[in-house]
């Protein structure tokens, strides 16, 4: 029995297309974890051709070899092509 009437048009396309909307769901998941991965990766990597001191260096890696130790975390959980 349908308390909420105002949710009654969310409930019909459930029933009709919750496997589409599941699989859509999951596809935005996935998309937007590489993209955002991709250009983090990118950003960074453009930053390599910057003069820093030693300090900026040594921070610099640290963003370097986090992103990298996360790329597989991201890529086994959502599924994304890194």
């Amino acid at each position: 029995m349908i308390r909420d009437w105002s949710d009654l048009k969310y409930e019909i396309a459930d029933i009709l297309f919750g496997k589409e909307l599941d699989e859509a769901y999951a596809m935005g998941i996935s998309q937007g974890a590489e993209f955002a991965t991709r250009k983090l990766s990118f950003e960074v990597n453009l930053k390599r051709q910057l003069k820093l001191t030693k300090t900026e260096e040594r921070g610099y890696q640290h963003a370097i070899d986090a992103i990298e130790r996360v790329k597989p975390e991201i890529a086994r959980s959502t599924g994304a092509l890194l």
